[in-house]
């Protein structure tokens, strides 16, 4: 599996269970229900998959540099002479 799967379903888990706190807290679902205890494990089912599917890590590497040739450097008529005695 790429990604980071542990990362996934600990923030995963974390959301799930604060997410459960919250709608708690603000009396949308009493505690005595059973989504407490589904949405911790809904966090991890979802953190799992987005730690599969989405592109976490280090992308592609900057472009290279484009490749120039080297300039040629002109030569002179005295380098060309001394170019022809050393053959």
């Amino acid at each position: 599996m790429n990604g980071r799967p542990i990362l996934g379903v600990i923030t995963g888990f974390l959301f799930g269970l604060f997410l459960g706190i919250a709608l708690f807290l603000y009396g949308v679902i009493p505690l005595s229900s059973d989504w407490l205890w589904i949405l911790p494990l809904l966090g991890i089912l979802l953190g799992l998959v987005m730690a599969a599917w989405a592109p976490f890590g280090k992308g592609p590497g900057p472009a290279p540099a484009p490749v120039t040739p080297a300039a040629a450097t002109p030569t002179t008529g005295a380098e060309a002479a001394d170019d022809s005695k050393t053959e």
